[in-house]
């Protein structure tokens, strides 16, 4: 007798991974968006998997609410099949993994806003990190009530990557290894930046121990034009010879507010980049900051975060 499995979760939650793994040998995988299905679209594959004698049929996508999923449980009425409901337990946070890895897997770089919305016009794997609010928003949780013979959850469990082994500081800059002369939040000129106590010999001694030390950034004026991307290098590179050590950094130029991209903190985005590049263990790898986004930031990698009071010792 054949079943329909219906497959749910937040974007990026890694429903079509399972899916795959779950279809079976005589299973069909139908390709549909929750959103928008509706009868006519899923009667002809629904009919040709039980013409064709498969044991299940499994349609793999969001469906946050229960108007979203009615059509497939009325089409199974319809066929007089059973539906089971698997929910993929990825939270919001594994989501934003999931999604800045498929954008640097397909892409070779973080996308900012724009070319999020216009690639993600024609490439569905690609979307803003407010569809992923929007699906928690949206989401009803489903009940045997709603028809389902079964409603399960299933894990969802990262696969380790290949040769991450090496280890290394994710440092923020602002409030936790710079200040600036002037008085003022952000420095715009190298001039005005000056280290905070500590900073050099405690960064010399994880170098020499084998660290890799990395920035991360949220540049914010660039946006708003209050800063050329070149100045902000400048103090970064200004930051780097006051310490006098080595530091790869990358920085999210883009607007604080509505985030729409993956590199502003807490986005994970700068951390999933450099975990891949520098194949990094997460076990490994601590994140150093000063602010709550910075401690989300760490949180959503999975890996250690280090106020930088503690870590370095007061800046005052």
């Amino acid at each position: 007798m054949t079943e329909i499995l219906l497959v749910m979760g937040y974007p990026a939650s890694g429903k079509s991974t399972w899916a795959r793994e779950h279809v079976g040998e005589r299973g069909v995988l139908l390709d549909r968006d929750g959103e928008r299905a509706s009868l006519s679209d899923l009667s002809p594959g629904v009919a040709r998997g039980v013409a064709s004698g498969a044991s299940r049929i499994v349609l793999a996508n969001g469906y946050p609410t229960v108007a979203s999923r009615r059509p497939v449980l009325e089409v199974a009425r319809a066929h007089a099949l059973a539906v089971r409901c698997v929910q993929i337990d990825t939270s919001i946070e594994q989501a934003r993994v999931n999604a800045a890895e498929r954008i640097l897997a397909r892409y070779g770089r973080l996308l900012g806003p724009d070319e999020i919305r216009e690639v993600g016009a024609r490439d569905y794997s690609v979307f803003s990190p407010a569809a992923l609010l929007r699906y928690r928003r949206l989401l009803e949780a489903p009940t045997v009530a709603e028809g389902f013979r079964t409603v399960e959850t299933a894990r969802f469990e990262r696969r380790a990557r290949v040769g991450g082994s090496g280890k290394a500081l994710l440092l923020d800059y602002d409030g936790t290894l710079r200040r600036t002369r002037s008085g003022a939040k952000y420095p715009t000129s190298p001039d005005d930046v000056e280290v905070l106590p500590r900073r050099r010999e405690v960064l010399a001694r994880y170098r020499r121990a084998g660290w890799r030390l990395l920035g991360v950034s949220n540049q914010g004026d660039v946006a708003r034009g209050r800063l050329d991307a070149q100045d902000a290098i400048d103090c970064f590179d200004r930051t780097n010879a006051l310490l006098e050590v080595e530091i790869e950094v990358a920085f999210c130029p883009h607007e604080p507010a509505p985030i729409r991209c993956y590199c502003r903190k807490p986005m994970p985005g700068l951390g999933v980049a450099f975990l891949l590049k520098h194949r990094l263990d997460p076990a490994h790898t601590v994140m150093v900051g000063d602010l709550a986004t910075d401690r989300s930031f760490a949180d959503g990698l999975g890996i250690r975060y280090a106020d930088a009071e503690a870590f370095f010792g007061p800046s005052a």
